[in-house]
């Protein structure tokens, strides 16, 4: 089961969406640290990614965003900072992306 679940939908297709989760795998992952792997499919890609404490999953496809993340014992503690942080990017990522403030 995992500790955090955020799950986002949108109105920018397939390409768009490919192009924001290559855009958080650059930015958010390298700032936390992370190791990402990115499998494209023909209607969704699945990112998964992983450090010390934290491993995970982000299933994108031109609807919806869903990410799935187990954090280990130490990292319990920042779970809410991390659903923050998680709801923040992505909302302004898809803001942004769809000609909105950001």
């Amino acid at each position: 089961m995992s500790d955090v679940q955020f799950q986002q939908s949108h109105t920018l297709g397939l390409d768009k969406a490919r192009e924001l989760a290559q855009r958080w795998v650059e930015g958010a992952g390298a700032k936390m640290g992370l190791t990402c792997k990115t499998e494209q499919g023909a209607d969704k890609d699945v990112v998964s990614f992983e450090r010390s404490g934290v491993n995970g999953t982000m299933i994108v496809t031109g609807e919806s965003f869903n990410v799935d993340i187990k954090l280990g014992l130490m990292m319990k503690a920042f779970k809410p900072m991390i659903e923050a942080e998680i709801t923040k990017s992505f909302t302004r990522m898809i803001e942004k992306a769809s000609g909105g403030e950001a």
